[in-house]
Protein backbone atom coordinates (compact mmCIF):
# COMPACT_ATOMS: atom_id res chain seq x y z
CA UNK A 1 0.00 0.00 0.00
CA UNK A 2 1.59 3.36 -0.99
CA UNK A 3 2.54 5.62 1.93
CA UNK A 4 1.62 9.25 2.45
CA UNK A 5 5.23 10.03 3.28
CA UNK A 6 7.54 12.78 2.04
CA UNK A 7 10.58 11.53 0.13
CA UNK A 8 13.48 13.48 -1.36
CA UNK A 9 15.33 12.45 -4.50
CA UNK A 10 18.74 13.94 -5.31
CA UNK A 11 19.63 13.66 -9.01
CA UNK A 12 23.28 14.50 -9.72
CA UNK A 13 25.40 14.79 -12.85
CA UNK A 14 28.96 13.46 -13.07
CA UNK A 15 32.09 15.64 -12.97
CA UNK A 16 33.93 17.01 -16.00
CA UNK A 17 35.39 14.38 -18.33
CA UNK A 18 38.12 14.44 -20.94
CA UNK A 19 35.36 14.44 -23.58
CA UNK A 20 33.70 17.47 -21.92
CA UNK A 21 37.01 19.33 -21.96
CA UNK A 22 37.49 18.51 -25.66
CA UNK A 23 33.85 19.40 -26.47
CA UNK A 24 33.36 15.89 -27.77
CA UNK A 25 29.94 14.18 -27.75
CA UNK A 26 29.77 11.40 -25.16
CA UNK A 27 26.29 9.90 -25.28
CA UNK A 28 26.32 6.29 -24.15
CA UNK A 29 30.06 5.77 -24.72
CA UNK A 30 31.89 4.28 -21.75
CA UNK A 31 35.32 5.66 -22.71
CA UNK A 32 35.18 9.15 -21.10
CA UNK A 33 36.94 9.49 -17.73
CA UNK A 34 37.01 12.30 -15.20
CA UNK A 35 39.64 15.02 -15.50
CA UNK A 36 41.46 16.40 -12.43
CA UNK A 37 38.89 19.20 -12.49
CA UNK A 38 36.10 16.62 -12.64
CA UNK A 39 37.47 14.83 -9.57
CA UNK A 40 37.64 18.15 -7.70
CA UNK A 41 34.04 18.90 -8.68
CA UNK A 42 32.95 15.46 -7.45
CA UNK A 43 34.72 16.05 -4.13
CA UNK A 44 32.92 19.39 -3.71
CA UNK A 45 29.57 17.72 -4.41
CA UNK A 46 30.56 14.99 -1.95
CA UNK A 47 30.98 17.58 0.81
CA UNK A 48 27.45 18.81 0.17
CA UNK A 49 25.98 15.30 0.05
CA UNK A 50 27.80 14.33 3.25
CA UNK A 51 25.90 17.10 5.09
CA UNK A 52 22.54 16.22 3.56
CA UNK A 53 21.70 13.58 6.17
CA UNK A 54 21.35 9.83 5.98
CA UNK A 55 20.92 8.49 2.44
CA UNK A 56 19.77 4.88 2.52
CA UNK A 57 19.17 4.09 -1.17
CA UNK A 58 21.39 5.03 -4.10
CA UNK A 59 21.35 4.44 -7.85
CA UNK A 60 24.03 4.95 -10.48
CA UNK A 61 24.41 4.93 -14.26
CA UNK A 62 26.52 2.01 -15.53
CA UNK A 63 28.88 4.39 -17.36
CA UNK A 64 32.42 4.87 -16.06
CA UNK A 65 32.21 8.63 -15.55
CA UNK A 66 29.28 8.24 -13.17
CA UNK A 67 30.87 5.37 -11.28
CA UNK A 68 34.02 7.49 -10.80
CA UNK A 69 31.99 10.46 -9.55
CA UNK A 70 29.97 8.25 -7.21
CA UNK A 71 33.14 6.66 -5.79
CA UNK A 72 34.61 10.09 -5.06
CA UNK A 73 31.41 11.29 -3.39
CA UNK A 74 31.20 8.08 -1.34
CA UNK A 75 34.81 8.55 -0.16
CA UNK A 76 34.09 12.11 1.00
CA UNK A 77 30.92 10.96 2.75
CA UNK A 78 32.88 8.18 4.48
CA UNK A 79 35.48 10.67 5.72
CA UNK A 80 32.60 12.66 7.24
CA UNK A 81 31.05 9.58 8.89
CA UNK A 82 28.05 9.53 6.57
CA UNK A 83 28.42 6.29 4.65
CA UNK A 84 26.70 5.86 1.30
CA UNK A 85 25.44 2.36 0.47
CA UNK A 86 26.63 0.50 -2.61
CA UNK A 87 24.60 1.86 -5.52
CA UNK A 88 22.13 -0.10 -7.57
CA UNK A 89 23.38 0.11 -11.17
CA UNK A 90 20.42 1.06 -13.34
CA UNK A 91 20.92 0.65 -17.09
CA UNK A 92 18.30 3.25 -18.00
CA UNK A 93 20.25 5.95 -16.14
CA UNK A 94 22.82 6.03 -18.95
CA UNK A 95 23.06 9.21 -21.00
CA UNK A 96 21.04 10.15 -24.07
CA UNK A 97 22.04 7.95 -27.01
CA UNK A 98 23.35 10.06 -29.89
CA UNK A 99 24.28 7.26 -32.29
CA UNK A 100 26.62 8.43 -35.08
CA UNK A 101 27.49 11.65 -33.24
CA UNK A 102 29.11 9.86 -30.32
CA UNK A 103 32.87 10.35 -30.03
CA UNK A 104 32.90 13.24 -32.52
CA UNK A 105 33.78 16.87 -31.84
CA UNK A 106 30.80 19.22 -31.59
CA UNK A 107 32.34 21.68 -34.06
CA UNK A 108 32.75 18.86 -36.56
CA UNK A 109 29.09 17.84 -36.24
CA UNK A 110 27.94 21.45 -36.61
CA UNK A 111 29.63 21.55 -40.01
CA UNK A 112 29.12 18.02 -41.31
CA UNK A 113 25.57 17.46 -40.02
CA UNK A 114 24.41 21.05 -39.80
CA UNK A 115 20.69 20.43 -40.39
CA UNK A 116 20.35 17.83 -37.65
CA UNK A 117 22.45 19.89 -35.23
CA UNK A 118 20.20 22.91 -35.74
CA UNK A 119 17.14 20.73 -35.12
CA UNK A 120 18.76 19.41 -31.93
CA UNK A 121 19.33 22.96 -30.68
CA UNK A 122 15.96 24.42 -31.72
CA UNK A 123 13.48 21.50 -31.44
CA UNK A 124 15.28 18.59 -29.78
CA UNK A 125 12.28 16.25 -29.79
CA UNK A 126 12.25 16.39 -33.60
CA UNK A 127 15.82 15.10 -33.96
CA UNK A 128 16.17 11.79 -35.81
CA UNK A 129 19.51 10.01 -36.15
CA UNK A 130 20.57 6.69 -37.67
CA UNK A 131 19.04 7.52 -41.07
CA UNK A 132 15.93 8.96 -39.48
CA UNK A 133 15.07 5.80 -37.52
CA UNK A 134 15.98 6.85 -33.97
CA UNK A 135 14.65 9.72 -31.83
CA UNK A 136 17.25 10.37 -29.07
CA UNK A 137 15.24 12.75 -26.89
CA UNK A 138 12.03 10.70 -27.07
CA UNK A 139 13.97 7.57 -26.13
CA UNK A 140 15.62 9.41 -23.24
CA UNK A 141 12.27 10.69 -21.96
CA UNK A 142 10.77 7.19 -22.03
CA UNK A 143 13.73 5.90 -20.02
CA UNK A 144 13.18 8.71 -17.51
CA UNK A 145 9.61 7.51 -16.94
CA UNK A 146 10.87 3.97 -16.44
CA UNK A 147 13.54 5.18 -13.99
CA UNK A 148 10.98 6.92 -11.81
CA UNK A 149 8.81 3.80 -11.72
CA UNK A 150 11.75 1.68 -10.55
CA UNK A 151 13.27 4.18 -8.12
CA UNK A 152 10.06 5.37 -6.44
CA UNK A 153 8.81 1.79 -6.04
CA UNK A 154 12.14 0.84 -4.48
CA UNK A 155 12.05 3.84 -2.13
CA UNK A 156 8.57 2.93 -0.92
CA UNK A 157 9.51 -0.73 -0.46
CA UNK A 158 12.59 0.16 1.59
CA UNK A 159 11.07 3.11 3.50
CA UNK A 160 13.87 5.34 2.21
CA UNK A 161 13.56 9.05 3.03
CA UNK A 162 16.44 10.42 0.91
CA UNK A 163 17.49 8.73 -2.34
CA UNK A 164 20.63 9.65 -4.30
CA UNK A 165 20.77 9.17 -8.09
CA UNK A 166 24.06 9.54 -10.01
CA UNK A 167 23.52 10.08 -13.73
CA UNK A 168 23.98 12.47 -16.68
CA UNK A 169 22.77 15.81 -17.98
CA UNK A 170 20.13 14.78 -20.50
CA UNK A 171 18.59 11.89 -18.58
CA UNK A 172 18.65 14.04 -15.43
CA UNK A 173 16.80 16.83 -17.22
CA UNK A 174 14.22 14.36 -18.56
CA UNK A 175 13.66 12.98 -15.06
CA UNK A 176 13.13 16.51 -13.68
CA UNK A 177 10.64 17.37 -16.42
CA UNK A 178 8.77 14.13 -15.74
CA UNK A 179 8.71 14.84 -11.98
CA UNK A 180 7.30 18.32 -12.65
CA UNK A 181 4.67 16.98 -15.03
CA UNK A 182 6.06 19.07 -17.90
CA UNK A 183 5.84 17.98 -21.50
CA UNK A 184 8.88 16.41 -23.17
CA UNK A 185 8.85 19.33 -25.62
CA UNK A 186 10.25 21.47 -22.77
CA UNK A 187 13.52 19.55 -23.08
CA UNK A 188 16.37 21.90 -23.99
CA UNK A 189 14.09 24.95 -24.02
CA UNK A 190 15.27 26.58 -20.78
CA UNK A 191 18.45 26.60 -18.70
CA UNK A 192 16.18 26.35 -15.65
CA UNK A 193 15.90 22.63 -16.25
CA UNK A 194 19.47 21.99 -17.45
CA UNK A 195 21.70 19.84 -15.25
CA UNK A 196 25.26 21.11 -15.62
CA UNK A 197 28.45 19.33 -14.62
CA UNK A 198 28.33 18.16 -10.97
CA UNK A 199 25.11 20.04 -10.24
CA UNK A 200 22.15 18.27 -8.73
CA UNK A 201 18.41 18.59 -8.48
CA UNK A 202 16.63 17.95 -5.19
CA UNK A 203 13.07 16.87 -5.83
CA UNK A 204 10.41 16.41 -3.16
CA UNK A 205 7.36 14.15 -3.44
CA UNK A 206 4.76 14.63 -0.69
CA UNK A 207 3.46 11.08 -0.99
CA UNK A 208 4.01 7.80 -2.79
CA UNK A 209 0.51 8.44 -4.13
CA UNK A 210 1.60 11.70 -5.80
CA UNK A 211 2.01 11.50 -9.56
CA UNK A 212 4.23 14.58 -9.60
CA UNK A 213 6.60 16.31 -7.20
CA UNK A 214 5.56 19.12 -4.86
CA UNK A 215 8.73 21.22 -5.12
CA UNK A 216 12.35 21.19 -6.30
CA UNK A 217 15.59 23.14 -6.31
CA UNK A 218 18.92 23.14 -8.13
CA UNK A 219 22.21 22.77 -6.26
CA UNK A 220 25.46 24.21 -7.59
CA UNK A 221 28.18 23.71 -4.96
CA UNK A 222 30.11 26.74 -6.25
CA UNK A 223 27.18 29.02 -5.38
CA UNK A 224 24.59 29.46 -2.66
CA UNK A 225 21.94 26.75 -2.48
CA UNK A 226 18.95 27.90 -4.52
CA UNK A 227 15.51 28.34 -3.00
CA UNK A 228 12.84 25.69 -3.29
CA UNK A 229 10.45 26.22 -6.20
CA UNK A 230 6.97 24.78 -6.25
CA UNK A 231 5.94 22.48 -9.08
CA UNK A 232 2.92 24.74 -9.61
CA UNK A 233 5.10 27.84 -10.13
CA UNK A 234 7.30 25.89 -12.54
CA UNK A 235 4.20 25.11 -14.63
CA UNK A 236 3.29 28.80 -14.74
CA UNK A 237 6.82 29.78 -15.79
CA UNK A 238 6.96 27.06 -18.45
CA UNK A 239 3.61 28.22 -19.83
CA UNK A 240 4.81 31.83 -19.97
CA UNK A 241 8.06 30.87 -21.69
CA UNK A 242 6.20 28.73 -24.24
CA UNK A 243 3.85 31.62 -25.03
CA UNK A 244 6.78 33.98 -25.62
CA UNK A 245 8.74 31.64 -27.94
Amino acid sequence: MPEKKIRWFIIARHGETDFNAERRVQGTLNDPILTHQGLSQAAALGKYISKRGAITRTFCSPLQRCRQTYATIAEICSDNSNLLPEPTILENLKEIELKEWQGRLRNEIMIEDKTNWEIFKSNPCDLRLENGSFAPVLDCFERAISNWDVIRTDAASNSADVIFIMCHGAIGQCMLLQALGLDKKEYGKSRRYALDICECFEIEFESDLSEYSSRWRKIDTSQEVSKWQSTYSSHLIASTLATNR
